[in-house]
């Protein structure tokens, strides 16, 4: 299993950038309006993490992992059991 997108939701986006960009030697691009806004650097293994402001007032602050898997069904079924 790998994850695929890490999404990072904060009210401090260019200070979680910064510290990501700092800690792992990435570097963020433009707020991307398809991702919620999100400033996007990409992983190792092909993944990207994206860092974005809450969309409304009642969104928290979250990390969100996006799992790559070889079959949906079998995953969701797995989680299910």
């Amino acid at each position: 299993m790998q994850v695929r997108y890490l999404e990072i939701v904060t009210k401090d986006v260019d200070a979680v950038c910064a510290a990501y960009a700092a800690a792992h030697r990435i570097e963020f691009g433009a707020p991307d309006a398809r991702l919620g806004n999100a400033r996007t650097a990409p992983l190792p293994g092909d993944a990207l993490v994206g860092v974005r402001a809450p969309m409304h007032e009642i969104e928290e602050p979250v990390v969100r992992p996006y799992w790559l898997v070889d079959d949906i069904e079998a995953s969701v079924a797995a989680v299910v059991k």
